[in-house]
């Protein structure tokens, strides 16, 4: 089956269908994406957590809990899944309680107070990775409805449109989260806790639109879960036989990688640059929101003719950050304010190019195993590289840190040149055991 399949509406209905479904998905995913940047994973969270704790490794791993635990679960959710035909409410149901987490953070980080930062900081830790893994219960069911809800035009131009409208409000509140956070604001920690409470109410009304949308018949229902012994070889199958995505998974690996210096470019701005958090964080979040509402713009018109285009540019211009880092590291801030454009331009929708290529790369059937797959193997990876990332950063500074980050680039870049095609290889169905 494919996304032209024609079971269910006739063509002319299942394009209403989706465009209504459009306007849903992007409902969803503007108040979604609007939370997420306002407690900027690599901006607000890691200068949050900067003010709890000294450890470099926590602060790297502040920015990439929501990275592991979007992605850990995933692989085991598309075993469960595959027993339904119908996808919708497996990703509803557990968004209800997930999306309200941010909004009880901040009501606790304003009962505890600015004498029990550990306390905070544990808080932050267990509730925010409640967050993330509920979020990655629910990824795998996005995927497939977003898969067969619309097709490939609808995807890019819902992720584009998605990714626009969110960096334009954000470029309109950037000022705003510099007073919150400046002299004039409430004051730490309820400075921010106003941000996660904004950020809370953003996620829970984002549950509303997907409530609406139409669900079209995607891959056929099994008719009972397989067992590990039969789950695990056929992914085993799946690395070996399908060499593409073989390759954009190293990409994304190595993309995990390149982002470990994520959270420690605003700790180099504010402890080595000099500058200070209410400058440095509403001014490098500004300049990256107008980079990703460009990146954005140019994704919806590219990402619907050439998806893989955009990720191998996107990576190029990943590059431009830590260059622009080790280059402020000489003659001051200015490089790293358009290495944060740069960021926006390409990092804040290089993500959607990998998904959207999975959605649509994977048949309908695999889709939740190519999903989950994608995923689950990479959250290994992102676990792994704020330990990584925070002993280079306290061991060996700064500078080796992006430099480092700079080789993964160029590296991803090199697969996605070299290895990585759109055409999607038969995998091998499994050998029938032998007759006794």
């Amino acid at each position: 089956m494919t996304e032209l399949d024609q079971q269910g509406p006739p063509p002319e209905e299942r394009e209403r269908i989706y465009r209504r479904n459009f306007f849903f998905f992007l409902g969803d995913g503007i108040l979604f994406s609007l939370g997420m940047a306002l407690i900027g994973p690599t901006t607000v969270i890691p200068d949050f957590v900067r003010r709890l704790t000294s450890s470099e490794v926590l602060i790297g791993l502040s920015s990439s809990i929501f990275d592991v635990g979007w992605t850990l679960p995933q692989l085991f959710v598309a075993r469960y899944i595959v027993r339904a035909e119908r996808k919708k409410w497996w990703f509803i149901g557990p968004n209800i309680p997930v999306r309200f987490l941010m909004l009880v953070f901040a009501g606790l980080t304003v009962l505890l107070g600015k004498d029990q930062p550990g306390a905070i900081l544990l808080a932050f830790m267990i509730l925010y990775g409640a967050f993330a893994i509920g979020d990655g219960i629910v990824g795998v069911p996005w995927a497939d409805l977003a898969g067969t809800s619309m097709d490939s035009r609808w995807r890019a131009r819902m992720f584009g449109f998605m990714s626009a409208a969110a960096g334009l409000i954000m470029l309109l509140l950037s000022p705003l989260v510099g007073t919150v956070l400046g002299e004039g604001g409430p004051g730490f920690p309820n400075n921010y806790a106003l941000l996660f409470a904004a950020a809370g109410v953003l996620f829970a009304i984002s549950t509303l639109p997907v409530l609406f949308v139409h669900e079209l018949p995607g891959g056929k229902a099994v008719e009972k879960i397989p067992s590990m012994g039969e789950f695990l070889p056929k992914l085993g199958r799946v690395l070996r036989a399908d060499g593409p995505f073989r390759a954009i998974l190293i990409t994304r690996m190595l993309t995990s990688l390149f982002a470990m210096a994520s959270p420690f470019y605003i700790g180099f701005a504010t402890v080595q640059l000099g500058l200070s958090s209410a400058v440095a964080v509403p001014t490098l979040l500004a300049l990256q929101t107008v980079g990703s509402v460009s990146g954005a713009m140019l994704y919806t018109w590219l990402g619907a003719r050439n998806n893989l285009l955009f990720i191998r540019l996107a990576l190029a211009g990943a590059s431009l950050l830590p260059i622009s880092a080790l280059i402020a590291a000489v003659v001051g801030p200015f490089p790293l304010y358009i290495g944060f454009l740069a960021s926006g331009l390409t990092l804040s929708n290089l993500f959607i190019g990998f998904q959207n290529w999975v959605i649509g790369y994977a048949s309908a059937d695999e889709r939740p195993t190519y999903a989950g797959l994608f995923n689950t193997v990479s959250a290994f990876v992102s676990l792994l590289a704020p330990f990584i990332g925070g002993t280079i950063a306290q061991q060996l500074g700064y500078e080796t840190l992006f430099g480092v980050a700079l080789a993964m680039a160029l590296a991803a870049l090199f697969v996605t040149l070299r290895f990585v095609r759109n055409t999607h290889p038969a995998v091998p169905a499994p050998e029938p055991a032998a007759a006794d």
